[in-house]
């Protein structure tokens, strides 16, 4: 008798440390994977927050704005990748943004001030000194800037801001079907620089 009150003594001890233990793996545990996700997020933050200048990398940045209308939709570019904003030799700029959504990816070469105007831009292995594309989204195809004007309005060590407009015509490669013209107007941007060293 005495054997057995002992015994379930124990056994009640041992079961209420095992709760016990239990109780607190499940809080370390819980409160391990709440830290590991608020430091996660702030670090997204932090990314879609951060300010380029000329010794940043690519990113995506909070601080660009990139607007455009295509076939009469206005689109205000929420989630700007900026891919390359730089200066080139020659007076060039090289502008390379992708609105992250939908693919859509413009690339512009133009003069770094004034008003650059780029006609039937095809790439080329010669070297060009202009250049407008557009990767649109979907398919991918691949349009060049016919006729497209771009304007720096305002231009600093740290962003440039503009307008472009303009016809594109789909590659060669494109379906026949989709061989339609794109006229892209009310474009503008302010971007911040960035600098790759690679290029």
């Amino acid at each position: 008798m005495v054997f057995n009150k002992n015994y379930s003594r124990k056994k009640n001890k041992i079961m209420q440390h095992l709760k016990l233990l239990s109780a607190t793996i499940f809080s370390a545990c819980l409160l391990f994977a709440c830290s590991s996700n608020n430091s996660t997020s702030a670090g997204k933050d932090s990314t879609s927050n951060a300010t380029l200048d000329n010794s940043g990398s690519s990113a995506s940045n909070g601080d660009g704005s990139f607007s455009y209308t295509i076939d009469g939709n206005k689109v205000d570019v929420k989630s700007l990748y900026i891919n390359k904003v730089k200066n080139l030799d020659g007076g060039l700029l090289k502008i390379e943004i992708t609105n992250s959504p939908t693919g859509e990816l413009f690339k512009f070469t133009i003069a770094n001030t004034g008003t650059t105007t780029i006609l039937h831009y095809h790439p080329s292995f010669s070297a060009q000194s202009k250049e407008a594309d557009y990767l649109a989204p979907g398919d991918r195809d691949h349009y060049y800037g016919d006729s497209v004007i771009v304007n720096i309005t305002d231009i600093n060590a740290t962003h440039v801001a503009g307008t472009f407009s303009g016809k594109y015509l789909p590659a060669d490669d494109n379906e026949k079907e989709k061989r339609v013209a794109l006229e892209i107007t009310d474009g503008s941007f302010d971007l911040p620089f960035t600098k790759d060293t690679k290029n």
